[in-house]
């Protein structure tokens, strides 16, 4: 069947076998090693079964294998991915890549940053003066209202959203207030303006970066617990694959519509990516491939 190589490639590449260092010659499906190895990683960075791009070689490679080895060569590439998977080497690469992808960093900014961003602070609103930042000052005031309003709003959220809402709610309260304290030093002493505006400025940088600090430790750490367990990374791929493969009609008619094949059953057009694939394989790798996705599968639970 045409296109052979593309299905086993898919294949291994959709189950998340990664790095693999293969011991046997790839030569005939026109891929190297090195390949095979990046296109194996690569898929375990995808949250869901793709199929993926192969070029002319590839694809001539594939057509090469006559329908009766085709069984054969799944099972070849899918023995290799397995024994790999199991492989130190494997397990190595894989923690390394959780720990530099989801790090949990300090949270808080250091002094010396905190310096920089005053400084920083202090140099924009050097040049400031009464006129304009009057009306910016005035619209602070006004969302005190606001925020007034939207206390009401509490009791409608979920309660996991209640506790962040009343937090930035408070904050602008806070800041309204605050705005409110110093407008009249706007005509009485405006360098004292400038410098506590830089100070209140300078505040609300050095909180806003601490709390996407700690967003981004949060989001790390939920991220971690997904992806930690190979195993379960794995299980889900090889299900995902096996539900997006089930039932394909191999004997199923197409028609040219301009210049394209399409599927005379129009069923069969409304199908994921991955079942018009091994249509295109052909019944020899796609059983193959489902037969040891379901194999490994049952091992893994």
């Amino acid at each position: 069947m045409k296109n052979t190589l593309i299905t086993l490639c898919f294949y291994a590449a959709t189950l998340c076998f990664l790095n693999f260092q293969f011991a046997d010659d790839f030569s005939e499906f026109g891929i190297s090693t090195q390949n095979v190895q990046e296109r194996l990683w690569s898929s375990l960075q995808n949250s869901e079964v793709i199929v993926p791009y192969l070029n002319n070689t590839v694809k001539s490679a594939c057509r090469a294998i006559s329908p009766e080895n085709q069984a054969a060569a799944v099972q070849k590439i899918g023995k290799l991915v397995k024994l790999y998977y199991v492989s130190d080497e494997f397990k190595k690469r894989y923690g390394d890549w959780l720990v530099r992808s989801f790090p949990q960093v300090e949270v808080g900014v250091s002094e010396k940053r905190q310096a920089e961003i005053r400084a920083r602070r202090i140099k924009e609103t050097a040049n400031l003066n009464a006129k304009d930042i009057e009306p910016i000052v005035d619209i602070q005031i006004q969302s005190a209202e606001a925020f007034v309003a939207m206390e009401g709003m509490l009791s409608s959220l979920p309660p996991e959203q209640r506790a962040d809402f009343k937090k930035q709610i408070e904050a602008g309260k806070y800041n309204a207030a605050f705005y409110k304290k110093i407008k009249p030093l706007l005509k009485s002493n405006i360098e004292d303006f400038k410098k506590q505006y830089a100070e209140h400025l300078a505040k609300e940088e050095i909180a806003q970066t601490e709390q996407q600090l700690s967003s981004n430790n949060k989001n790390n750490k939920a991220e971690y617990e997904k992806w930690k367990s190979p195993e379960k990374v794995l299980s889900a791929r090889l299900t995902e694959f096996l539900e997006k493969s089930k039932g394909v009609d191999f004997s199923a008619q197409t028609k040219e519509v301009n210049n394209q094949k399409k599927f005379v059953n129009n069923a069969y057009e409304a199908k994921n990516d991955v079942w018009k694939f091994c249509y295109r394989a052909g019944p020899a790798p796609t059983n193959a491939a489902r037969a040891f996705a379901q194999q490994w599968l049952a091992e893994l639970k």
